[in-house]
Parts: structure tokens; sequence; C-alpha cells
């Protein structure tokens, strides 16, 4: 991910969601959940990372 660093766990803009809302395309209820599917995305996403960099030290470590 290049570019600016934003402390946030994903790319999407701050504030659509209450846009939507506003917009009465989605209730609060529907935002919220579609808030957490989207952090729990990103987490999921970096754990998956995470994961996959620890196995390629553990081969090289191995390797040596």
């Amino acid at each position: 991910m290049s570019g600016p660093v934003k402390n946030r766990l994903h790319d999407y803009e701050a504030g659509w969601l209450t846009l939507l809302i506003k917009m009465g395309v989605a209730t609060e209820a529907e935002a919220h959940d579609a808030m957490c599917r989207v952090a729990q995305a990103a987490i999921d996403e970096r754990e998956a990372r995470r994961e996959k960099q620890q196995a390629a030290r553990k081969r090289k470590r191995d390797e040596e």
C-alpha cells in the first residue's frame, strides 16, 4: 500500500456510510453491519499477510 499513511485498516473514505444513511440508501443498522464486515475483512487480510510472512521467515531459517 503506497501513498500517505492512514490511521485506518481499509481504504474506504471516511463518511461514506453516513452519506448512505442520509440519502436513505441504508439504515443505521445496515451501515453498522457493513462497517463491521469491512473492518473484519481488513483484519483477516492483515492476519493472512502476517502468517505468510512468518511462514516465509520460518522456511528461510530452516534452509540455513
